[in-house]
């Protein structure tokens, strides 16, 4: 039984011409050491704790901690809305987080998409049918002439009237990677913990698969921002494969084009061990005439 099994199993095989086809070998990687001081530095406050089914005396969910609620008031309702394109511009990431589950990526919406200006994402939040909730938004500005940039801004927000809260706003510049197939920025956190007062931050466009050590910001199908430790005693490990469907869409984003190749494979790990003056960041790439930088 299992002779009349195999057999035919090899014959079709050989009248493929599979079984004479030898094993093709993986194309190596490539590798990086990036310096510390090659990267971009912010200064960011731990993040916000918000709270889950949390709700007041008329049972609606509010889940805004009350340590946030001093936060400076803004009001952004003078902001010109953002000029979408489907051509060459700069991506957005906007999350309208759910009331009663605000940590919760499946139960938050998302709002993704290319700008062609460099307008306040918050103000596509705003309108008559928008409630109180908290926002933040995402923009990467790639192909800016002065050089890439990458903006957030996390608020409470009275969609209504588009004012609210500023609770978390920086925006810096960031370091293209792998030919701009990501961008990288660290942000120092004097209020945090050792092992989280320095963290690695990659924005890169959506992967068929990817990971990292520290977690995801968020995860869309346009881009997705990725964390790895930096702080004392930490290591950290990123990786990502991405297909030529997205790099063809990211090269509406880079200001040059990249390479289409079929699956393109980014690592990055990160580690800072006793006695070191500083993390050690280390990129690996891996896709057909994907520059290293």
């Amino acid at each position: 039984m299992k002779t009349s099994i195999v057999f035919p199993a090899l014959a079709l095989a050989c009248s493929l011409g599979l079984a004479a086809t030898p094993a093709q070998a993986e194309e190596p990687y490539r590798f990086q050491v990036l310096r510390l001081a090659e990267i971009p530095s912010v200064e960011a406050e731990p993040d916000v704790e918000w709270k889950a089914e949390n709700y007041d005396g008329q049972g609606n969910a509010n889940p805004l901690p009350d340590a946030e609620r001093s936060r400076p008031a803004m009001d952004w309702s003078g902001l010109p809305r953002p000029r979408m394109t489907n051509e060459k511009g700069n991506p957005v990431v906007l999350r309208s987080r759910d009331r009663q589950y605000p940590g919760d990526h499946q139960a938050n919406q998302w709002l993704r998409y290319l700008q062609s200006d460099d307008a306040s994402p918050i103000a596509m939040a705003c309108g008559p049918e928008k409630g109180e909730r908290g926002v933040d938004t995402y923009l990467l500005e790639a192909s800016r002439p002065e050089g890439p940039r990458y903006t957030v801004l996390e608020a409470w927000l009275d969609g209504k009237t588009c004012k609210g809260l500023a609770l978390r706003r920086y925006q810096t510049t960031v370091k293209p990677l792998a030919g701009g197939l990501a961008y990288a920025y660290r942000t120092s956190c004097a209020r945090c913990s050792a092992v989280e007062s320095a963290t690695l931050h990659v924005v890169m466009p959506t992967a068929f698969s990817s990971s990292a050590t520290g977690g995801f910001r968020y995860w869309t199908y346009l881009m997705q921002h990725l964390e790895l430790p930096l702080g004392p005693g930490t290591s950290g490990s990123l990786h990502a494969h991405f297909e030529a469907a997205s790099i063809r869409a990211w090269n509406h984003v880079v200001p040059k084009p990249l390479p289409v190749v079929n699956v393109a494979e980014l690592r990055i790990e990160t580690s800072f061990a006793v006695g070191e003056d500083e993390p050690t960041i280390v990129l690996a790439i891996r896709g057909l005439n994907i520059p290293l930088s």
